[in-house]
């Protein structure tokens, strides 16, 4: 293998005998730069000896640097007060799992003001002021070592609405029946009103209402819309639950089982767009294989009964359920 050296062109400089060579000027003046820096430190003071860090401080900063590349917390200045002796501070508060409420309610709900003394932060109290919040079903919260304190909440989360009080206010039930809070604007649009026909407290879990809020909630499963009212009668009523749909007029009957069967039925018959619905006060889906019509206006007989699966007929059977 060939390689290629440049020439060196520069010519030699010559000196007078015993004259130092640059590089011996050029070493002699960093001996010197040395030489004063050294006398320069050992002439100053000597700072007092800054007392051990202890393990645990060692090991905290150094979780602080792990934990603060996830959620950001001021690493540098909880350093500085671990390795100061310094009262650790609450710095913010980090919020997971909100859909409704805002991050500043949290906040305001933990009941801790920014700068409280990071000792005296309990967590499970802090979990215990939050579930106060009438919109938070689950809470819990975590010290973070770096003056944040993470809080993870499980919100509510609205399925119908029901009157409560006198006078009468709109509150939000869940998933389990429990009217839990007033309706606001973060209620959706669309929920169904439950009727039922007796008393209901608040906060506390409704079987009726449950059962009542998911039987709703099937009706887009058959293209029906999700009734405006649902009427819980009474137990051992036959009537069941009845309800009224956006934009037809009857009232519609739907006993207490057989729902699937009944909705498609009441699917098929609003299909068909039947005059005789119009102006009748009630449809019962109750009947095998037919829907009766009740209340129709005069000029239409008022025994008519639309069937599910053809023309308005007459019905005597008895209701199903």
């Amino acid at each position: 293998m060939r390689e290629y050296h440049r020439p060196d062109r520069r010519k030699p400089i010559g000196r007078a005998h015993g004259a130092p060579s640059r590089r011996e000027q050029a070493i002699s003046r960093r001996q010197q730069r040395a030489r004063r820096h050294l006398e320069r430190i050992r002439s100053e003071p000597r700072p007092q000896p800054r007392p051990p860090v202890s393990i645990a401080a060692a090991a905290a900063v150094a979780a602080s640097v792990a934990i603060g590349a996830l959620f950001g917390s001021p690493l540098v200045a909880t350093a500085r007060s671990w390795i100061a002796g310094e009262a650790l501070r609450l710095e913010a508060i980090s919020v997971r799992g909100v859909e409704r409420l805002s991050v500043v309610e949290i906040a305001e709900s933990t009941g801790l003001p920014r700068g409280a003394e990071w000792a005296s932060i309990e967590p499970r109290e802090v979990a215990a002021r939050l579930i106060e919040n009438p919109w938070i079903a689950e809470a819990s919260a975590v010290r973070l070592p770096t003056g944040r304190l993470l809080v993870r909440v499980r919100e509510h989360t609205p399925r119908a609405l029901v009157a409560l009080g006198r006078p009468a206010l709109d509150f939000a039930v869940n998933q389990r029946g429990m009217p839990f809070a007033p309706a606001d604007d973060r209620v959706q649009p669309g929920l169904p009103r439950l009727v039922p026909s007796g008393a209901v407290a608040r906060d506390v879990e409704d079987e009726r209402l449950a059962r009542a809020a998911e039987l709703a909630h099937r009706f887009p499963a058959f293209g029906l819309e999700v009734p405006s009212e649902v009427f819980l009668a009474e137990e051992g009523d036959p009537t069941g639950y009845a309800i009224r749909l956006p934009g037809l007029e009857p009232r519609v009957v739907l006993g207490r089982d057989h729902f699937d069967a009944r909705l498609a039925s009441l699917a098929r018959l609003l299909e068909s767009e039947l005059e005789e619905l119009e102006g009748a006060e009630t449809l019962d889906l109750r009947f095998a294989d037919q829907a009766v019509l009740r209340g129709t206006p005069p000029g239409k007989r008022a025994e008519q009964a639309a069937a599910a699966r053809g023309r308005a007929t007459s019905s005597r059977a008895r209701p199903t359920g």
